[in-house]
């Protein structure tokens, strides 16, 4: 991993300043008052790639009195270049991001995080295959931690070694052996299991024979009883089977006399219809009834042109008369007007014609009028009297012709009936001579009926002495199908019984397959047993370490001698002896110099640091050779004010005498005399809008 470019936003001392370009940079330091600002560019960092800086919660490292931060840095990995983007708000309404970025062939860079942080950050992790634990203890002497490394448990130093040399692909080994371990012993259990079952069921082996033997018996037993049943059986079947042909001539029989009844009752019909038509008497009975009514009718019809003229003259006698009445009337009216004129006429003069007329005149004139006026009254009575006498006449007319009509429309029938009674008279000689053959043929079959009749009757006795036979031929139907069903399980006892023994074979030949496996299961057990002891601590990586070892005291010490000119010297120790004489792995350090090995904690600082610094720099080197995660940055906090100015020279030697085995060396410090030491300068100036940040 090289830093490529940082760019910050209200993060610890800065507010918005000029990003930080790393390109051309090789070995530079980071310069700067106290508070300016130093350490928050490396807080940065390890802020943007693990959510890990110096401060105890992410709200400590935003700017005070902002509400958000973010973190862009850019790093080359390989021959691909990389981004991650980092931020975080405050507040209600608070949210974080974690955006992982790749770089494609154009320049542009393209997300590629996961669903979720969590996820996106362990996928930086694999692909940094670097931890914030291991970069802390070793390319990264954080400000104060410049012995994170040396003041570790053996035994976690040790398992940092571990992580530079990335030996957690062997974890993941001995993890992998475990489960094939823990799933064998799965299958190792089951298959135990199966071959107790299959061992319980073969020790059944005397019980199924037993099985067999008693099965067999009971079959032999069952057979001789379904024997001796069936035998009387054969009677009933052919008692059976001849009922079941009685039956059928029954019904035969009975189909036949049925069909009989019904010829012979067509017969009769026949012969009593014969029998009328050739009985005269009541033909020639209905034939006289007939013309009589035939010679009424004729009488009615000559009679009604009579009374139809007689109506006639009737009604025309009525219209004469209801004329005559209307006419009077007329003149009656006209007549009583004058007379009303006259009455009140007091002048001597006619009131109709004004010529003079006297009293006496008068009076003379009334009295003709009355004369005129009683006679036409006279007349429309006579006339009224008359017209009624003539309308009872009408109405008797016209029930008399209604009647005879009605009568006259059923001649036609009767014309109909007499043609049909003369014709009758002359089939009835024909019907006499059918007679004789109808009485033979219904003779005939009287007989046949009753011969069909006496034989079923005979047959039904028949039929009844053998359903005497079968009475009981349910009970033994029922006898000998128990016994069929009997017989029946006791053959499939006998195929269940020889079935569970042929079982038994085929279970032989499974526990042997079962035992087959269990060997092999158990050699596999035994291989990966032997893997996982290879891919754990005290295996492979444990060979690797030991490996790697004389690599780190050769670095350490040729640093060491550089800064020390050559009186301090380490050594690393893999491995030591418990009081109980057992060997324990380690990783302890041994520090010696002119006076000889002391402990760590009686050298001085400035002698501490030293070696602090060379272990630290020999683990970055290893890393960065190693380990997979081209981890080419060194990057130094301070540490130089515990040195003296020959230290701090030895210091600056060594540092630059590491620039082949790094891409980026950044160091960090406020001492003046230092500043121009270094090709390059990132000055760190503080502001009262925050750092600002400039590269000379």
């Amino acid at each position: 991993m090289i830093p490529v470019r940082l760019e910050v936003t209200n993060f610890l001392a800065y507010r918005s300043p000029a990003p930080l370009d790393f390109a051309g940079i090789h070995v530079a330091v980071l310069a700067g008052e106290n508070g300016a600002g130093k350490s928050s560019l490396l807080d940065a960092i390890t802020w943007a790639l693990w959510s890990k800086a110096r401060a105890k919660t992410d709200n400590e490292l935003v700017h005070q009195g902002q509400t958000d931060m973010r973190v862009e840095f850019t790093f080359a990995l390989g021959e691909r270049q990389y981004r991650v983007v980092r931020a975080k708000k405050l507040g209600k309404g608070a949210t974080s991001l974690l955006d992982l970025q790749s770089a494609n062939e154009a320049g542009q860079f393209v997300s590629i995080s996961e669903a979720t942080i969590p996820k996106t950050q362990d996928k930086i992790n694999r692909l940094l295959r670097l931890t914030h634990e291991t970069f802390v203890n070793s390319a990264y002497l954080v400000q104060g931690q410049a012995d994170a490394f040396t003041s570790k448990r053996a035994a976690d130093r040790k398992q940092v070694l571990a992580d530079i040399l990335g030996l957690q692909e062997w974890e993941v080994y001995e993890a992998r052996a475990k489960e094939k371990i823990k799933a064998i012993d799965v299958r190792l259990a089951v298959l135990e299991q199966q071959l107790k079952e299959f061992e319980d069921e073969l020790n059944r082996r005397p019980e199924y024979e037993r099985e067999l033997i008693a099965a067999q018996a009971r079959v032999i037993e069952v057979g001789e009883r379904l024997r001796q049943a069936e035998t009387g059986w054969a009677q009933i079947d052919a008692a059976r089977q001849a009922m079941i042909g009685l039956e059928r001539q029954i019904n035969d029989l009975t189909r036949r006399i049925g069909d009989l009844e019904k010829d012979l009752s067509l017969v009769e019909a026949d012969l009593r219809e014969a029998q009328l038509k050739a009985d005269t008497t009541a033909i020639y009975r209905e034939q006289e009834l007939t013309q009589r009514s035939l010679a009424s009718l004729e009488e009615q019809e000559a009679e009604r042109e009579t009374v139809t003229a007689a109506r006639q003259t009737a009604a025309e006698l009525a219209v004469a008369l209801r004329g005559q009445n209307d006419a009077a009337r007329a003149e009656a009216d006209v007549l009583k007007k004058r007379l009303e004129a006259l009455e009140a006429a007091t002048e001597p003069r006619c009131p109709t014609c004004g010529q003079p007329l006297d009293e006496p005149a008068r009076a003379e004139l009334v009295a003709s009028l009355n004369q005129e006026v009683d006679a036409r009254r006279g007349q429309y009575r006579e006339n009224q009297s008359q017209l009624k006498k003539l309308a009872d006449d009408l109405a008797a007319y016209d029930r008399w012709l209604q009647q005879t009509a009605a009568n006259l429309r059923g001649k036609s029938a009767l014309v109909r009936r007499a043609a049909e009674l003369a014709a009758a008279l002359d089939s009835a000689d024909e019907a006499r001579e059918r007679l004789g053959s109808l009485q033979e043929r219904r003779d005939r079959w009287s007989e046949r009926l009753e011969a069909d009749k006496a034989q079923r009757a005979h047959l039904e006795v028949e039929a009844e002495q053998h359903n005497r036979v079968l009475q009981d031929a349910a009970a033994r139907q029922r006898a000998v199908d128990q016994l069929r069903q009997e017989d029946t399980l006791a053959k499939a006892a006998v195929g269940a019984a020889e079935q569970k023994l042929a079982a038994l074979e085929g279970q032989v030949r499974r526990r042997e397959l079962k035992r087959a496996e269990r060997l092999q299961l158990a050699d596999q057990r035994g291989l990966h047993e032997e893997l996982r002891d290879a891919f754990g601590k005290k295996g492979v990586p444990a060979l690797m370490i030991e490996a790697a070892v004389p690599e780190i005291e050769a670095s350490a010490n040729a640093l060491l001698a550089r800064m020390t000119g050559g009186r301090m010297h380490v050594r690393f120790n893999t491995q030591r002896e418990t009081q109980a004489g057992e060997t324990r792995e380690t990783l302890d350090i041994q520090i010696a110099d002119e006076l000889g090995t002391r402990a760590y904690e009686n050298y001085s600082g400035g002698e501490q640091f030293r070696v602090n610094f060379a272990i630290r720099v020999a683990l970055s080197q290893l890393l960065a050779r190693r380990a997979g995660a081209q981890l080419q940055t060194l990057i130094m906090d301070e540490g130089f004010g515990v040195l003296d100015a020959a230290g701090r020279e030895r210091l600056v030697e060594a540092i630059n005498a590491a620039q082949r085995d790094f891409q980026r060396i950044l160091v960090v410090t406020h001492i003046e005399e230092l500043k121009d030491a270094f090709p390059a300068r990132i000055e760190i100036v503080k502001g009262p809008n925050g750092s600002e940040i400039a590269v000379r």
